[in-house]
């Protein structure tokens, strides 16, 4: 099986910004030229909005370019030559006089990383009362979920964080969420509503609309939890180290409803709190899925034998194709890929495709897919939609084609399970 790369993938560069970008009141510096600055702005301000304009003329200056997130040093051919120090430095200066913020994070653009410009001794002269976090070199062949990585742990490194002495007994971080994942705002609002139904309090949402503070207050937490261990599985063994803060790497994400029940009963578990106000909450929600699924099944005998293709990281084609298949009784017949040097999560996948007998959809090309249903990013949905391939596509990963979510939305929790059971159902119903 090889790595899925019919599309342009994100790297660690990417995965870097993101990270940084995923903290309130944080300037992400990107010493590089403009064409690299103009994607990551776009994407962190469109998944998290943090100011109401949208006019370009409201961020004039050469450093943001009319995009009010990741301002830029704008290297040239010049600089490349003789240094990146001067611009870079222009920057700073900007963004001390006109910009408040908590932390500022400056990471090199892959031909900045070549330069060799003292990133630390630069914004030491210049930035002297707040953090400051510089990455060098953001990591040339490493995909997202590294870089993102990465980051965190930069991060973590930065602020020195020690155990407080007394942790609250009934609180837990949430580790392995970007804003680079689609439904970021709606997975956070799910699992927080899920915790308060146990009485449990979100002290912290690493990397994912959380300030400064909460992530000095992570040892506060009795408990993390890994969501996407191919974006934290090394933040939490970090945190173990440094804080001796236990934490549960979820068994695939919780995508449906048995997996979200084996997650708050596991969390509910350890922290000896009561989950029967969550079990109502869940089972209403069964009932109520139920429902709608008997009433399509009754017409037309769907959504049993439907055929589905997907593409996501390990841990995220484990999560989705458990539900599918074992609660809609549907069939894979492609699974792609992504970020496959990201793989902490193969053995359990490999596992599942076993018990399924389907391993060898591992090996088909989603692009040349028959599937019915299409579980992927923007992109390959349309690059299908140019085949006239007859399916419905269902949007799990960034880029999108476009809808815009006012209603923050979700495939985590049981939000999320009643979300897929809404879009396979009408899937089929449009087929």
């Amino acid at each position: 099986m090889s790595s899925y790369l019919t599309n342009i993938s994100p790297d660690s560069f990417s995965g870097l910004i993101f990270a940084f970008e995923g903290i309130s009141r944080c300037v992400v510096v990107l010493n590089g030229p403009t064409g690299c600055k103009y994607y990551h702005s776009s994407v962190s301000d469109t998944q998290m909005i943090r100011q109401t304009e949208f006019d370009p003329l409201k961020f004039p200056e050469k450093w943001y370019f009319g995009q009010p997130r990741v301002p830029c040093s704008y290297l040239d051919n010049y600089d490349y030559v003789f240094g990146s120090s001067d611009k870079l430095e222009e920057t700073l200066i900007y963004i001390r006089d006109h910009v408040k913020f908590d932390l500022l994070c400056i990471v090199n653009s892959p031909g900045a990383a070549l330069i060799g410009d003292d990133l630390v001794g630069i914004a030491k002269r210049i930035i002297m009362d707040k953090p400051v976090i510089t990455v060098e070199t953001p990591g040339f062949s490493d995909d997202v979920c590294k870089g993102y990585e990465r980051g965190v742990l930069r991060l973590i490194n930065s602020l020195s964080l020690t155990r407080h002495s007394n942790p609250n007994p009934r609180s837990v971080n949430i580790l392995g969420l970007s804003l680079f994942h689609k439904n970021c705002t709606g997975d956070i609002v799910e699992l927080k509503h899920m915790m308060e139904l146990c009485g449990i309090t979100v002290n912290c949402v690493l990397c994912a609309d959380c300030d400064l503070e909460q992530i000095k207050n992570l040892p506060d937490a009795a408990l993390n939890i890994v969501i996407h261990p191919e974006y934290a599985l090394e933040t939490a063994k970090l945190l173990y180290k440094l804080c001796g803060t236990q934490y549960y790497v979820c068994d695939g994400l919780p995508i449906g409803f048995s997996a979200t029940e084996t997650l708050m009963h596991e969390v509910c578990n350890r922290l000896g709190t009561d989950i029967s106000s969550f079990t109502e909450y869940c089972e209403r929600a069964r009932a109520r899925a139920f429902s709608f699924i008997s009433r399509v099944n009754s017409l037309a005998g769907l959504p049993r034998g439907v055929t589905f293709a997907m593409e996501g990281t390990y841990s995220e084609l484990y999560a989705y194709t458990a539900f599918l298949v074992r609660y809609f009784g549907m069939i894979p017949v492609c699974a792609s890929i992504l970020n496959a040097g990201s793989d902490c999560f193969k053995d359990k996948l490999y596992e599942l495709y076993d018990e399924f007998d389907v391993r060898d959809v591992l090996d088909q090309d989603i692009i040349e897919t028959d599937g019915t249903l299409v579980f992927a990013t923007g992109n390959t949905i349309s690059a299908l939609m140019m085949r006239k391939h007859s399916f419905l596509g269902i949007e799990t990963a960034l880029p999108t084609l476009g809808y815009v979510d006012v209603i923050p939305k979700t495939h985590l929790g049981v939000q999320g399970a009643l979300t897929i059971v809404e879009q396979v159902l009408s899937g089929m119903m449009l087929y």
